[in-house]
């Protein structure tokens, strides 16, 4: 494995931590927000890595930016399905 990969899941399991902890509750939206974690990390470490910033870095991984990338996706994940249709009970 490389380890960019082993990084990606463990900052991505952080942030969904987080995220679920500041949130309160879980639910069946766990998976995709897991999902949203995942490509959120990756997007950010490439986002930094193109921009040049060094705020943390762990050998090439850029963390910071990782883990804003990571809440960011999270949050447009979570904010999407508020959007969508309710279910009505009757």
């Amino acid at each position: 494995m490389t380890p960019w990969l082993v990084l990606t899941a463990i900052v991505a399991a952080m942030n969904l931590a987080a995220f679920i902890a500041i949130r309160g509750r879980w639910d069946r939206f766990v998976a995709v927000l897991l999902l949203a974690s995942v490509i959120g990390a990756i997007l950010g470490n490439a986002i930094g890595e193109r921009t040049g910033v060094e705020l943390v870095r762990i050998g090439d991984f850029h963390l910071v930016i990782a883990s804003v990338g990571a809440q960011l996706c999270m949050l447009v994940a979570t904010l999407l399905t508020q959007l969508g249709p309710s279910r009505r009970s009757e």
